[in-house]
């Protein structure tokens, strides 16, 4: 992922990143960053480029969540790994360490796709296509 003008390679999907604020009976919030409330990134193809003195890459471009035409409080937010509820309460502990690390392009080659992902499809939809195969 992309934010602050950093890439930054997650622990997990997108759409499984967890906020780390501890909640009120002691135990790490279980949100998720990306909610249906909250403004989405982009995933994009990007250069893949190396740091200076690095050799070339074998992909040209990476697929890259976009964060960053989001606003700078939006960002923040997510670097922070915060729910949009615990964004909004700085007093709330961190349970967890972010699970974000910065992307090196040679470190991490196994992560990098040259395609963007295939379109999630909708909740709800794979269940009633099952249920009218059966039929």
């Amino acid at each position: 992922m992309q934010l602050l003008y950093v890439r930054y390679l997650a622990a997990r999907p997108v759409d499984e990143i967890q906020c780390v604020a501890q909640t009120r009976r002691r135990h790490r919030c279980t949100s998720p960053l990306l909610t249906s409330d909250a403004p989405a990134g982009t995933w994009r193809l990007m250069p893949s480029t190396a740091a200076d003195g690095q050799l070339a890459l074998p992909a040209d471009v990476v697929a890259v969540y976009d964060l960053s035409r989001l606003p700078y409080a939006e960002q923040l937010r997510w670097r922070a790994q915060r729910c949009p509820q615990h964004a909004t309460t700085p007093t709330a502990a961190d349970l967890a360490v972010a699970d974000f690390e910065l992307f090196d392009p040679i470190r991490h080659h196994a992560h990098i796709h040259a395609r963007l992902p295939a379109p999630a499809r909708r909740p709800g939809f794979a269940g009633r296509a099952r249920q009218t195969a059966r039929s």
